[in-house]
């Protein structure tokens, strides 16, 4: 019972009256952040989409007129459209520049984002890049002819080979026409490795070249093209190629226009309204919610990514491309196969063993 200043003592029974309240009043677990995440949590369970074509293509729009913008606007899983300023209006040199960061069902329902509360429940906000040591540090000089040589060697290699025919059964076996390639985060490609990163190679006794950040890109860049080339194969008819990095380079975004890609959505948005039931992704060690994104929007023929499937880390933090309820729901519709790099070139492609190739599979009988 409450005492005389009309406190509930403890241990004391809080039995009281309808009309009677304990004072004073405690609301300190109603934080808007927890009011947020269960209302992110019934509006996910009730079926809302996070992503939807529309308003990625928007925020591309938005974003690639940065300078004539004073604000941008997202929309929410609410239906509310929050309206975010743009401290670059007007800025006729910028050395931040606007980018789409995406916030997964993790980011809404259990990881606290950083922005204020307004932004709790918008599926994807927008981080600032600074761009002044991208450009003290410059450029990977003969980049694209450092390019053309890994991708021959790529070419040449037994990986390759086992690679196309494993692509090329899997395309027999989907009996679906893959018309598209659409590749997400696959790294820039002229970026010279950064002091920091090349003290700490050296500190770890690994390979520190001015080059040693860009490897890989170049691999996976030489990769997709391989695709488009098994596709247009098998089909026999012409296969659109398109990728979409926000840290590619003007330079980066040169070498591969010349290479045959066609590049989309340069903020960071607009590549994923490019995908449909007749594309093959392709993704790699992303830092975004592609496959998220994906269960929202599209449910491509074949998936080729390092992610999807895990969703915490060793130290509890959620990965980039985590698991998620709808991911799990999604991969159900599609196979999976898995890609073992020969023993002979485990040095030179060993990130590779960390891909998985999902192809959805036909629709049931009854349900098409």
């Amino acid at each position: 019972m409450a005492n005389k200043d009309g406190y509930i003592e403890p241990g004391k029974s809080s039995n009281f009256s309808p009309s009677q309240r304990p004072s004073p009043e405690l609301d300190y677990g109603c934080s808007p952040w927890i009011l947020s995440s269960q209302c992110a949590s019934d509006l996910y369970d009730a079926g809302v989409k996070l992503w939807r074509k529309e308003d990625l293509v928007d925020i591309e729009a938005q974003l690639a007129r940065s300078f004539e913008t004073e604000y941008f606007t997202v929309r929410r899983i609410d239906g509310i459209v929050a309206c975010i300023k743009n401290p670059m209006y007007r800025i006729q040199t910028p050395i931040w520049v606007p980018r789409l960061k995406t916030q997964g069902y993790w980011h809404l329902v259990r990881i606290k984002p950083a922005g204020p509360p307004e932004t709790y429940l918008c599926p994807c906000i927008l981080e600032w890049r600074n761009q002044t040591v991208p450009k003290y540090e410059g450029v990977i000089e003969n980049s694209k002819s450092l390019f053309e040589e890994k991708r021959q060697l790529w070419n040449k290699s037994i990986t390759c080979e086992l690679f196309r025919a494993q692509l090329q059964r899997l395309l027999n076996t989907a009996k679906r026409r893959v018309t598209k390639v659409v590749c997400f985060g696959l790294g820039d490609m002229v970026t010279k490795t950064g002091e920091w990163e090349m003290s700490h190679r050296r500190e770890t006794e690994q390979q520190a070249s001015e080059t040693s950040e860009v490897e890989e890109s170049w691999l996976q860049h030489a990769m997709a093209l391989t695709m488009a080339e098994v596709i247009r194969h098998n089909s026999g008819s012409s296969v659109q190629l398109k990728a979409q990095d926000p840290g590619y380079r003007e330079q980066t975004n040169e070498i591969l226009s010349e290479s045959g890609f066609e590049i989309v959505g340069k903020c960071g948005a607009g590549g994923f309204a490019e995908v449909d039931e007749n594309t093959l992704v392709f993704s790699a060690f992303a830092g975004t919610a592609i496959s998220e994104v994906l269960a929202d929007i599209a449910r491509p023929a074949l998936v080729i990514t390092t992610g999807g499937e895990k969703t915490f880390s060793d130290h509890n933090k959620v990965f980039f491309d985590a698991e998620s309820p709808r991911t799990r729901q999604m991969w159900r519709e599609y196979s999976i196969s898995h890609f073992a790099v020969p023993f002979p070139e485990q040095e030179l492609f060993e990130s590779l063993n960390q891909m998985s190739i999902r192809t959805r599979m036909p629709a049931p009988e009854g349900t098409r």
